[in-house]
């Protein structure tokens, strides 16, 4: 792991986010992998495939604000774990969403191609 490595993922943290707030579809057909999931228990108890989260993220969810408050990368040859602690201002239709929140994202890239986000989770830390 390098330090270019640690610097990239923190950046397309950051991009991933933005993409979010947004809502720049292009950014994230190529931000977000084939096969994703996101899993936000305070959401609901099963999964979100890729599909319904690109749904939701390019129509519900609104991000007013938000800030990585702290970021651990660790790679692993092409996998990468990002541990970071997330705040925002947000909402989705009309349930608040603004909190704290502890997140787990894993990132991979296929035969040196580029980073794509293929599993998120999400805990509140209120």
């Amino acid at each position: 792991m390098t330090a270019a490595d640690r610097t990239e993922l923190a950046d397309l943290s950051d991009a991933w986010m933005r993409a979010v707030q947004e809502r720049d579809a292009e950014a994230l057909e190529r931000l977000v992998g084939d096969g994703f999931r996101f899993t936000a228990v305070h959401l609901g108890p099963e999964p979100m495939n890729r599909e319904q989260w690109m749904e939701t993220a390019l129509a519900g969810y609104t991000i007013v604000s938000f800030s990585f408050l702290e970021m651990d990368v660790d790679v692993h040859h092409d996998t990468a774990v990002v541990h970071s602690r997330y705040s925002q201002i947000a909402n989705l239709g009309m349930t608040d969403l603004s909190n704290v929140f502890r997140l787990t994202d894993v990132w991979s890239r296929e035969s040196g191609g580029p980073w794509q986000v293929v599993a998120r989770h999400s805990s509140i830390l209120g």
